[in-house]
């Protein structure tokens, strides 16, 4: 499966080096000694910086957090306005302000492809707050819970390239179904 990641990773380049830029951007503002920044590798850690783990629960979900959120921040207004210009108003190819959707949500779908921890980071940040020989406050366990499950499954959604298979298919949706 590395070499499917690796193509959607290259696949939506602008998300993959971004999100690798504020995940180092966050070890680098949290203290997280950052081992290697290189952000487009032929491995696992394409679209992520290898870091330090750390001991501590509020490093690590931060860690989870930020980077992803970044990217959502940006990408959502790109890829619901691009989305609606190429499909729903339907905007003639000819007219320049077709090109402006059609990159639009191409940025929008490669930052959301990109907004889920390392998966290692998600496992982590699960062990650090749920593991059996781990002491957290019970409101810290409710209040991370639904985070922590997310970041667990879409990072494993990354891993395996679901999340671009997902927005190939909602283009396709838009081109012949819409």
């Amino acid at each position: 499966m590395t070499i499917v990641y690796i193509i959607s990773k290259y696949l939506t380049i602008v998300g993959t080096s971004l999100k690798a830029f504020w995940e180092q951007l966050f070890c680098r503002i949290l203290g997280i000694p950052v081992q290697d920044a290189h952000y487009l590798q032929a491995n696992e850690l394409c679209g992520h910086i290898d870091h330090d783990f750390t001991d501590s629960k509020i490093k690590t979900f931060l860690l989870c957090y930020l980077p992803g959120a970044m990217n959502r921040f940006f990408a959502y207004g790109m890829v619901i306005g691009g989305y609606l210009g190429l499909f729903y108003i339907e905007v003639d190819p000819e007219n320049a302000i077709f090109w402006v959707y059609l990159i639009m949500f191409y940025l929008g779908a490669s930052l959301l492809c990109n907004c889920a921890p390392l998966y290692e980071d998600a496992l982590q940040n699960w062990d650090l707050l749920y593991g059996k020989e781990k002491k957290t406050n019970i409101a810290v366990k409710i209040f991370a819970f639904i985070p922590s499950v997310y970041f667990i499954a879409t990072a494993w959604m990354e891993k395996y390239a679901v999340s671009t298979l997902l927005f190939i298919v909602a283009t396709l949706v838009g081109i012949f179904v819409i």
